[in-house]
This record gives structure tokens, C-alpha cells and sequence, in this order.
């Protein structure tokens, strides 16, 4: 927007307009909030994308207006930022889907949170088979295709292992717990 810099839904200060119409560099501040911005919506987007979310919805303060952004259009458009300087002018979602989108507010303090708590996405357990018939299963799985067993006991394990607990007392706390051994 011409006048106002934009990035990721905020509105920095009004600045003043080069007579040759271009923007100038940005500075430190702005260059390290546009790479934050980039790296909250690669969070966003591995926690929402999976919940079938196809992007952010920003409040526009300029225009009293929703901006609807699939997740590749706004990297896209933070990426140039970080190259140009500007924003990029984008055409409008055609009749977007508002339950097919998350307020960026939302997003980024879910994320937060995730990482507060020390369950951010990198912390995903993965599991590629199952332990009781060796089926190759997909990470997201929640039960195995063939023969039907939850996978949250061997996420269970795998997660008091990595907090320390020793691998034979974690199996025993699951089987305390009612879960069948594997």
C-alpha cells in the first residue's frame, strides 16, 4: 500500500513517499520482522495445512477489510518483501471459504502456545510401521490399516523415552496404564 509499509498484517508507520515511487531498503528491524513473520507461517501452515486450513486471513486497518492468503501467496508475498523492499500487489480471493481460513492472530498465538508448552511441530513423533505387525503406516496415522491398533501407545512411549525415562520402565507404565504390550 502506497504510504504504509505492510507486513504479515500490521501497519508500520506512515512513510514518506520517494518522488521516484520506490521504497527504501528496509532496515534491520523490519528485514528481522518479515523473516519472523516467514517462519511463524511455516509453523502455522505445518499445524493447519493437516487440518485441511488453506491459509490466513489478515484485518486489513486500511480498507476496514478480510485479505484472504493461501499459504504459498503470502510467503510468496513476504519473500518479496525481503528481496524488493515493497509489497506485492495480489488479486483478491475469488469468493473465499472463511471456515477454509485462520485469523493470523489465532494462528501465530496457537503456535506460540505450541512452543511454550514444548509441543511445537518439530516435536512430532513419526512412526513408520507398526510395532505389533510391521505394517508401513504414514506419520499422521492414528491406527494401523491392517490390523487396527492405536499408534498413541507407541507415541506415548516414544515420547517418555525421549524425556528420559528408561526404555523397560516406559514399556511398564504403559502396560499399568491398560495399554497392550508391543
Amino acid at each position: 500500500m502506497r504510504g504504509h509499509r505492510r507486513y504479515a498484517g500490521t501497519v508500520e508507520e506512515p512513510i514518506e513517499e520517494p518522488e521516484d515511487d520506490a521504497y527504501p531498503p528496509l532496515d534491520a528491524e523490519e528485514r528481522s520482522n518479515i523473516e519472523a513473520d516467514l517462519t511463524d507461517l511455516d509453523g502455522m501452515r505445518e499445524v493447519f495445512a493437516e487440518q485441511k486450513v488453506r491459509g490466513v486471513v489478515i484485518a486489513c486497518p486500511d480498507c476496514n477489510a478480510n485479505h484472504y492468503y493461501d499459504w504459498e501467496l503470502l510467503k510468496e508475498n513476504l519473500q518479496h518483501m525481503l528481496e524488493n523492499g515493497e509489497p506485492r500487489m495480489h488479486e483478491p480471493a475469488f469468493e473465499p471459504r472463511e471456515e477454509d481460513y485462520i485469523m493470523w492472530d489465532y494462528g501465530k498465538g496457537y503456535i506460540d502456545a505450541l512452543q511454550d508448552t514444548g509441543l511445537g511441530a518439530e516435536r512430532k513423533i513419526v512412526i513408520t510401521s507398526c510395532p505389533w505387525c510391521d505394517t508401513p503406516v504414514d506419520d499422521h496415522y492414528g491406527f494401523c490399516p491392517k490390523c487396527g491398533r492405536s499408534l498413541a501407545p507407541l507415541r506415548l512411549f516414544s515420547e517418555l523415552v525421549d524425556r528420559g525415562v528408561d526404555d523397560r520402565e516406559a514399556r511398564a507404565i504403559l502396560i499399568r496404564a491398560g495399554f497392550e504390550p508391543f
